[in-house]
């Protein structure tokens, strides 16, 4: 007897959870989930928040996706996890953009799965996503010859694939017309990111358990409490990574594991396989 994918069935878990969460908080769309994050500072601006939404990051890998996305409507899984994290870790903007960035430009728009995966994006989830993904890091993971990104950005189709995605270190000669990175310090940025988010956590420590997991009040329970998933840097109040955050793989090869779970630092290789598959089909277009 045939099995089902695990895949596929792990979505449909994911997806009949994000429904009830919108059907216990209606204001998910519109509201952190974790009413604290409400007070959350966001230092990005309209001006980056732009670049994000036309593809004019600079960096290949999220330009490419986002272009794609305007295109025909829809991007892997896997690049919406990239594109959403170039726009909350490093660009340091709301998730609510992004949010609603996607119901615009998604066909296959869905207001409870979109509003709680760009929760979990954004921290204010129940289940903060326990990972960052680096977009030169998870380039060279997803799309390690480039043709993903030739395919979206015709401009660097003649870009060699040392260069393919990190072009800023072309020849000098080799540069003109090229969009610069949006920013030139990903660690600085990303850092920066997380101490917002620690400052956050120090002015509610009535809203942190014992192990540094958060608590969620659950609506018409009396006060109840419910522990949320909480990330691993923020709950031992660092800016540096705990887990190791995988080493660049190609298609369908494994990443390196964390260094002590198999939660953080791993890439999801179904996604990967998505995405490879989108390349090689658009190739035969």
């Amino acid at each position: 007897r045939p099995k089902a994918n695990a895949t596929f069935l792990r979505r449909f878990v994911w997806r009949d959870l994000a429904y009830w969460f919108l059907w216990e908080f209606p204001s998910l769309p519109v509201t952190s989930l974790r009413p604290q994050y409400e007070e959350q500072i966001w230092s990005g601006t309209a001006a980056q928040l732009k670049r994000w939404q036309r593809g004019s990051t600079g960096f290949p890998l999220v330009d490419a996706a986002m272009q794609q996305l305007w295109q025909v409507g829809w991007i892997p899984n896997y690049l919406r996890h990239v594109v959403a994290q170039m726009l909350i870790e490093y660009l340091d903007i709301s998730w609510k953009r992004g949010l609603e960035w996607f119901e615009w430009t998604l066909v296959d728009a869905d207001v409870a799965i979109n509003s709680f995966m760009w929760q979990n994006g954004g921290h204010s989830g129940p289940d903060q996503w326990d990972f960052v993904l680096h977009p030169v890091n998870a380039a060279k993971s997803c799309d390690p010859d480039g043709s993903y990104v030739r395919r979206w950005l015709p401009f660097l189709s003649q870009c060699p694939t040392e260069y393919i995605h990190r072009p800023w270190e072309l020849p000098m000669g080799r540069r003109h017309g090229l969009t610069p990175p949006i920013l030139l310090d990903l660690d600085a940025a990303r850092k920066q990111h997380c101490r917002h988010v620690l400052q956050l956590r120090k002015r509610h420590p009535e809203m942190i358990a014992r192990n540094g997991h958060e608590w969620l009040r659950l609506p018409g329970r009396k006060g109840l409490l419910a522990k949320v998933v909480t990330r691993q840097e923020f709950r031992a109040d660092t800016e540096d990574f705990i887990f190791y955050q995988s080493r660049p793989g190609r298609f369908g090869r494994k990443a390196a594991p964390a260094a002590a779970s198999g939660r953080g630092g791993r890439l999801p290789d179904a996604n990967q396989a998505i995405l490879a598959e989108e390349v090689l089909r658009q190739g035969e277009l």
